[in-house]
């Protein structure tokens, strides 16, 4: 009886050494087997809003940023065309004076305009 035995315990401790093949989802299966079910379903519940609550905020940040982009943009952009043609138009001017009456006299005219009409 004491071969028998001793064979026993060999087969038991080789099952035990070998690996069993498991899948990565029948190990997460197993694992949630050991939680409770109103536990499961309150993760799951919490997984399912904050996922939710994830999409709709990053929804209306994309609308919100869409909205203050294309209205600066709609502000802006006129603004930026008109200052740089005004600026063009000022030193198409001096560029002409500077032609017609020399350089002392666009010299002249440019101190004339920082000290002002007064």
């Amino acid at each position: 009886m004491e071969v028998v035995e001793v064979i026993d315990r060999r087969v038991e401790e080789e099952l035990d050494d070998e690996d069993v093949e498991e899948t990565l989802g029948e190990r997460f299966v197993g694992l949630g087997e050991m939680f409770p079910d109103w536990l499961r379903r309150g993760i799951v519940t919490s997984a399912n809003l904050t996922w939710s609550l994830a999409t709709n905020v990053g929804s209306f940040a994309k609308s919100t940023l869409w909205i203050v982009s294309t209205s600066a943009m709609i502000m802006v952009v006129p603004y930026a065309i008109e200052k740089e043609r005004s600026d063009m138009e000022k030193s198409q001017m001096a560029q002409q004076r500077q032609l017609l009456l020399g350089p002392s006299a666009a010299v002249s005219a440019a101190k004339a305009n920082q000290l002002g009409p007064y």
